[in-house]
C-alpha cells in the first residue's frame, strides 16, 4: 500500500493478503485468517459466481461494504468481464484512497466521480459503481432509478454490533425486492438474530462454510426450503430477529 487511508491501520492476514482496521468501527475489514481467502470462500464460491456467469451474458452483483475493494478485485480476477458490480461504502476517504491506489490499473484508472455520491468506471462488458454514504439512503436512491435485479449479493458490512442498520429485517426486505428470482446472497455472519431477520424478510437459508474462528456462515436464496438444522437451532434461540425498531435493545444486549 502506497499510503494508509485516514483513521485506518494496516493488518497482514494469515494468507499474506492485507486488510485495514477501521478506527471508526473498531473492527477490521476482513478476518485475520485471510482477506482474499475469506472473500473467495464467502462471496465468489458462496454466490456461485462462476456458475452464474455461464448461465447469463451479464451478471449483476451487489456488495454491501466496499472496504479495500477486495471483493471487486477478486471478482474481476475470477471473471475478467461480463459483470456489473455495485458496492455500498460509507467511508469517502477509504474510497478515494482506493481510487488513488489503483490509478494505473487498466480498468480502475477510469474510475471517476460522476456525482457527489457515486464513482463509476465502465466498458462494454463490465462496470463498477461505488455509492458513497449511508447505505440505506444511497441504496434506495440508486434502486429508484436503476431498478436492478441482483444475481448475487455480497453481504459484507461491518458486524451487526458495529453497523446494525445493514442487518435488519427491513434491510433484507430491500435486498429481496431488488433481487432476481434465482439470486444468491452470502455472508460471514451466522448470528441467530441475523438469520431470523433474513427468514422474516423472505429469504431461504443454508449453512455456509466457516472460516477462521467462525464455525459456519450463511447463504441465502429466494427459492427452495431452509436447512432444517438452522430452523431447529433458531427455534431454540430466545433472541428476536434484528429489526429497525429493536436496534437499541439489540446493541444493549449484545
Amino acid at each position: 500500500m502506497k499510503q494508509v487511508p485516514p483513521n485506518h491501520h494496516v493488518l497482514t492476514t494469515e494468507d499474506g493478503s492485507t486488510t485495514l482496521f477501521s478506527e471508526r468501527f473498531q473492527e477490521s475489514c476482513h478476518s485475520s485468517s485471510g482477506a482474499k481467502t475469506e472473500t473467495k470462500l464467502h462471496y465468489i464460491e458462496g454466490c456461485e459466481i462462476e456458475k452464474k456467469v455461464q448461465l447469463k451474458d451479464m451478471i449483476s452483483i451487489l456488495e454491501v461494504g466496499f472496504g479495500l475493494g477486495v471483493g471487486f478485485l477478486t471478482t474481476l480476477e475470477t471473471l475478467k468481464d461480463n459483470f456489473s458490480f455495485v458496492s455500498l461504502e460509507i467511508d469517502r476517504e477509504l474510497v478515494e484512497w482506493f481510487r488513488k491506489e489503483n490509478e494505473n490499473h487498466d480498468f480502475l484508472k477510469h474510475l471517476t466521480w460522476v456525482s457527489p455520491i457515486k464513482l463509476e468506471a465502465k466498458t462494454l462488458t463490465m462496470s463498477l459503481t461505488i455509492l458513497v454514504g449511508d447505505a440505506r439512503q444511497t441504496f434506495d436512491f440508486y434502486c429508484h432509478y436503476a431498478k436492478p435485479k441482483w444475481d448475487a449479493i455480497y453481504q459484507d458490512a461491518f458486524s451487526p454490533k458495529k453497523n446494525p442498520t445493514l442487518w435488519t429485517k427491513e434491510w433484507f426486505e430491500l435486498l429481496k425486492n431488488y433481487s432476481a428470482p434465482d439470486a444468491l446472497m452470502s455472508t460471514y455472519s451466522s448470528s441467530a438474530s441475523i438469520r431470523k431477520a433474513m427468514l422474516e424478510a423472505g429469504w431461504v437459508l443454508q449453512k455456509g462454510e466457516g472460516f477462521g474462528k467462525k464455525r459456519s456462515s450463511t447463504r441465502a436464496s429466494l427459492q427452495g426450503i431452509s436447512n432444517q438444522g438452522i430452523l431447529d437451532q433458531l427455534a431454540l434461540s430466545p433472541v428476536p430477529a434484528l429489526r429497525d425498531d429493536n436496534i437499541k435493545e439489540f446493541l444493549r444486549d449484545s
